[in-house]
């Protein structure tokens, strides 16, 4: 079996396990909708947003002709995707925030200093240069390669939800990637 068979079978059982998990989790909301009224179910999710996320990872092209750029023929960029929040006003991106965030709570860990703790968090304004398809989107250029790690949060009515839980990306050559958890990887 060739690598790229490999992958390709490794894409193929994450995409299963993926919609397994969202199924199950459908199924929760559901109940929890009907148990406690909609209005409980929509303020969960405005508190931690459910961000399922996809990532399209291209090379550094310019002009025209869309031409690699010089120079930047190793560097690739990311493109993360993921669905509108009702009423948001503006979203935040942590990259790479393992140690900052609380993957249980999604809190963020204020006392952490450490610069490579906390790697970068990008500002995302509604609309213009940051939508991709009609969604919401965020274009890293200069993406390291292997594995990235991206939490997402979202302001409504001027109040920052709590962080996401994670979302991973393997980035190794151009193309469309979705969240990857790190076991399947070994």
């Amino acid at each position: 079996m060739s690598t790229s068979d490999s992958i390709q079978n490794r894409n193929t059982l994450n995409n299963l396990l993926l919609l397994a998990i969202m199924c199950v989790m459908a199924a929760g909301w559901i109940t929890f909708s009907f148990l406690h009224g909609a209005d409980a179910a929509t303020t969960i999710s405005q508190e931690r947003p459910n961000f399922i996320g996809t990532a399209r990872i291209k090379q550094h092209r310019a002009g025209a002709n869309g031409d690699l750029v010089e120079g930047e023929e190793h560097l690739l960029k990311a493109i993360i995707k993921w669905n509108a929040i009702p009423n948001a006003e503006r979203y935040e991106i942590c990259h790479h925030c393992n140690d900052y965030i609380d993957e249980d709570t999604g809190i963020a860990d204020d006392t952490v200093t450490d610069e490579d703790s906390i790697n970068d968090i990008y500002d995302i304004e509604i609309g213009g240069k940051n939508t991709c398809g009609g969604q919401p989107c965020l274009v890293m250029p200069g993406v390291p390669r292997g594995n990235n790690q991206y939490h997402l949060r979202v302001k409504i009515d001027g109040e920052w939800s709590l962080w996401s839980r994670h979302q991973n990306f393997f980035v190794s050559e151009p193309g469309t990637f979705e969240h990857v958890e790190l076991l399947l990887l070994l």
